[in-house]
């Protein structure tokens, strides 16, 4: 899997920390899903339903909570204790990075999604006809499924992109390069970790959709513990890499 890094470590750290600040966890849970749910139904009563600048207005609140939550939990971790009000307040910069990156990411995986879906007509089924009544047809089956590993491959390469906007202050560019550097050569590992994230939502769902207050976040937590493990890893191994290279210069 990944030499030195066990998703048991992972998530051992990440059940730790969410432990010993549960009633953070689910306050900045419920403080988002009540927020969001008061600005959607505003939003919706007066510019209506399908209003694009609600929506924008939604994913802007979003991103800001996101980056709070990431920003008090990375204290938590470097500073273990009670975390005080400025942590709270999400930084604008890296609120819009944030944004500009899943604006990027979203047009990647649509345009993976749909690279794959064109040369799988192209080479196999050319003359298929797509019934637009009838989009789950077993015919567009293989469709799905190139079209799943595609949005897999990229979410799992870009699953660290928030933790470097965050703790280390990385633009929207920057951060991609950075996450699909640390993930590379630990694609199943980090996989594994979110069938991991999935079943616990799965568990969170079944209790009547509560327990997803506390999986949600925990899924987030399971991310950050994740890359601090990784990232740590990897400066260990750039320094030992540079020491090696020193040695020889000198020999």
């Amino acid at each position: 899997m990944d030499r030195g890094i066990s998703v048991r470590d992972v998530l051992s750290d990440s059940w730790d920390l969410a432990k010993n600040n549960f009633w953070i966890l689910i306050g900045f849970t419920v403080t988002q899903f009540v927020s969001l749910l008061i600005i959607g139904s505003l939003v919706t009563l007066v510019f209506g339903e399908a209003s694009t600048f609600g929506l924008g207005l939604l994913t802007l609140f979003d991103a800001f909570f996101t980056v709070a939550f990431y920003q008090v939990f990375f204290k938590l971790i470097d500073q273990p204790g009670d975390a005080e009000f400025p942590d709270f307040i999400p930084n604008m910069v890296k609120a819009l990075n944030f944004l500009i990156v899943k604006l990027i990411v979203g047009l990647g995986l649509a345009f993976a999604s749909a690279l794959l879906i064109n040369l799988y007509y192209t080479a196999f089924a050319p003359d298929v006809q797509i019934d637009e009544n009838s989009p789950f047809a077993w015919e567009l089956l293989p469709v799905y499924i190139l079209a799943a590993v595609g949005i897999t491959f990229i979410t799992v390469r870009t699953s660290f992109v928030t933790c470097f906007i965050v703790d280390q202050e990385s633009g929207s560019s920057e951060a991609i390069s950075q996450s699909w550097a640390l993930t590379k050569g630990h694609f199943w590992f980090v996989f594994v970790l979110y069938l991991c994230m999935l079943g616990v939502n799965i568990l969170g769902a079944m209790v009547i959709f509560i327990g997803l207050l506390f999986t949600v976040p925990f899924s987030s937590i399971i991310l950050i513990i994740a890359y601090r493990h990784m990232a740590n890893r990897y400066m260990e191994e750039e320094e030992i890499l540079l020491e090696d290279v020193e040695k020889n210069d000198g020999n």
